[in-house]
């Protein structure tokens, strides 16, 4: 006999997760045993192997007690997870009364057959807020999603829950930690590299709309075998094995081992870079002419210069301008990542171009022996040593001059920015050094940011199992759902590749909707060049009476406020807009990070430096801005 109930709910469930809906509909018979009673107010309650999913006493009540917990329950950048759904009493009072986002993780997938035919909750479930789901890679993917570093993130629960997933609940939480670290990570990376990505992007907006994507190649080496060299120590062991079977394999190359590769007269078919500062030092003196290039739209402009056998853009929707580049040029990049790693580009790329086995050489993710890379790449002088005074684990450059000459383009080497820099890279390196499980179960010295993209690797291959992932890099991290595998054994049964002909295809992007965008980004950003005309006087203000002073008076302060209180508001009034949000943030947390410095500053002169540092930061945001109105205009 048809279930209205449980095909209404299905078909609800089935809009945003069908794997779900169908592995509901196939369960026939259930393990566990389930009760419907009343309790003495009427209410239903589900029992489960005879424990009650609700209070007895009141159900109702017992949820309306559990979500008043939640004082900002109605605020809108909100996630609340509802940890178990029994018969929906927690959750209905969270999507009554919530604003943001409302996920409610069931783990027990009979316990969703059962109510499924006996609660309505198909209204519910067709809310654009509301997720449903029993999978915990899920949950952390939907966070992911619909998640900023400001979000607030709830966990709720019902007593029986506790008592029956107790370690499950608390492991959730550990995961949810985790997940707003990273956020929070990549979001101060941003804040860095914000001013400089958005101006390279917006800088090269005709070029952008001109360019062919990746997407473009789709399935063009269907079933075929793809090599990822990445520079870390062991692509150098392989240099003879790649040599060898050099027709096996479709090549790609990360912009570190490039010169490495060359050195060996090994030409790879496709070069990765995703860097918005310039990494022209990796591949100077090279020649790409018969390499494809792929990028993102956020790398240095340097790159659109370069002559090359063709250009591919890479959208990756992790990046904060290109979520609004897609909707402009209606591309869709729902399925582009990069993750903070220009292996993961390379990665994706292969799977989009059809590649059945893909091979990882180089991508060690660990510093085995000592070694950050491989010899003879672009890093090749950085070591990681245990220092003696303080027995830690310590990057260095064994030759910093040299290391210096290669990470910086020439025409800075002799600046005293390269200097700078390169003494602030160290300085970063060493502040995220961590530990990680080794192919053969030992504990490998390594930076935290390597730890997050072995996991990221390893979601890759939970999410294409029907490819043949194969880690090479012998000796390195341990990458699970990856194969360890020899690279001679990798290849020596792969049949050759006939190299596909490859044509960069115009996109075809519809002009006139671009155009309207663009003036609108236009329009924006010279509002803002307008807007930062009084921070900016103020902050001159400041400085003439500062510098006749000696001292920060009172007067000093009130006008030190009032640009606070400007800044703050631009701030609020931009952020809404992707194409100035982080460029925004980059100037306004530089120019905070100065205040709080300020504060601790014991002489005139440190001020000063300060104070001259943050008109610098104001005058450059508005020279930018409109500098990217003109980009925008005549683009």
């Amino acid at each position: 006999m048809e279930n209205k109930v449980l095909n209404a709910n299905i078909d609800a469930l089935k809009k945003y997760d069908r794997v779900l809906a169908d592995e509901i509909l196939r369960i026939n018979k259930t393990k566990s045993t389930f009760e419907l009673i009343q309790n003495k107010n009427g209410e239903y309650n589900l029992l489960k192997n005879s424990i009650p999913l609700h209070s007895l006493a009141g159900a109702q009540e017992e949820a309306q007690k559990i979500a008043d917990k939640i004082q900002d329950i109605s605020e809108k950048n909100t996630v609340r997870i509802v940890w178990g759904l029994g018969l929906g009493y927690l959750a209905d009072e969270f999507i009554s009364k919530s604003n943001g986002t409302v996920i409610i993780f069931e783990p027990d997938i009979e316990l969703l057959r059962i109510v499924f035919e006996i609660v309505e909750f198909e209204e519910n479930l067709k809310k654009p807020n509301v997720f449903l789901t029993n999978n915990p890679d899920k949950l952390l993917k939907m966070l992911d999603i619909l998640a900023d570093k400001d979000t607030k993130i709830t966990i709720s629960f019902l007593s029986s829950y506790l008592s029956l997933y107790k370690n499950e609940i608390y492991k959730t939480a550990g995961f949810v930690e985790k997940t707003r670290g990273e956020k929070q990570a990549n979001i101060n990376t941003i804040n860095k590299l914000g001013a400089i990505a958005t101006i390279n992007t917006l800088a090269n907006t005709e070029k952008i709309i001109n360019a062919p994507l990746v997407s473009s190649l789709k399935d063009i080496y269907k079933d075929k075998t793809a090599l990822i060299a990445s520079a870390g120590p062991s692509l150098r062991e392989n240099i003879e094995t790649i040599k060898k079977y050099r027709e096996k394999f479709i090549l790609f190359a990360v912009g570190p081992s490039l010169k490495l590769l060359c050195q060996n007269s090994i030409e790879p078919d496709f070069l990765c870079i995703a860097e918005s500062l310039d990494t022209s030092a990796q591949i100077e003196g090279i020649n790409l002419e018969n390499i494809n290039l792929i990028f993102e739209p956020f790398s240095h402009s340097y790159l659109w210069n370069l002559k090359t056998k063709n250009k591919f853009l890479y959208f990756s929707r992790d990046n904060f301008l290109n979520d609004w580049l897609a909707n402009v040029l209606d591309i869709n990049i729902s399925d582009n990542k990069t993750i903070g790693t220009v292996s993961y580009l390379a990665l994706s790329s292969a799977k989009t171009m059809g590649f059945k086995k893909i091979i990882l050489c180089g991508q060690d993710l660990a510093f085995k022996d000592g070694n950050c890379y491989a010899k003879g790449s672009a890093y090749e002088d950085l070591e990681c040593i245990i220092n003696p005074e303080t027995n830690k684990y310590e990057i260095v450059a064994k030759d910093y001059e040299n290391y210096k000459r290669k990470l910086i383009s020439q025409k800075y080497i002799d600046t005293q920015y390269a200097d700078i820099y390169t003494k602030n890279y160290l300085k970063k390196l060493n502040s995220t050094i961590y530990a990680v499980k080794g192919q053969n179960g030992e504990i490998l010295p390594t930076q935290a940011c390597y730890a997050i993209f072995i996991k990221h690797f390893e979601n890759f291959a939970k999410e294409n199992a029907n490819l043949t992932l194969i880690n090479s890099s012998r000796g390195g991290a341990q990458i699970d759902g990856f194969k360890n595998l020899g690279l001679d054994c990798a290849l020596n049964e792969c049949p050759d590749i006939k190299k596909a002909e490859i044509a960069a295809k115009h996109p075809g992007y519809g002009q006139d909707k671009i155009k309207n965008e663009f003036k609108k980004a236009a329009d924006i950003y010279t509002q803002l060049c307008e807007f930062s005309n009084t921070p900016l006087k103020y902050q001159q203000e400041l400085i003439k009476e500062f510098s006749m002073r000696k001292t920060l008076s009172s007067s000093t302060e009130k006008t030190q406020q009032k640009i606070t209180n400007l800044l703050l508001e631009l701030t609020k009034k931009y952020a809404k807009y992707p194409f100035t949000m982080f460029f925004c943030s980059s100037y306004t947390s530089r120019y905070f990070e100065n205040l709080k410095k300020i504060k601790e500053a014991k002489d005139f002169e440190q001020i000063k430096n300060l104070e001259d540092s943050n008109l610098k930061l104001l005058n450059s945001l508005k020279i930018r801005s409109k500098k990217l109105a003109e980009y925008l205009i005549y683009c």
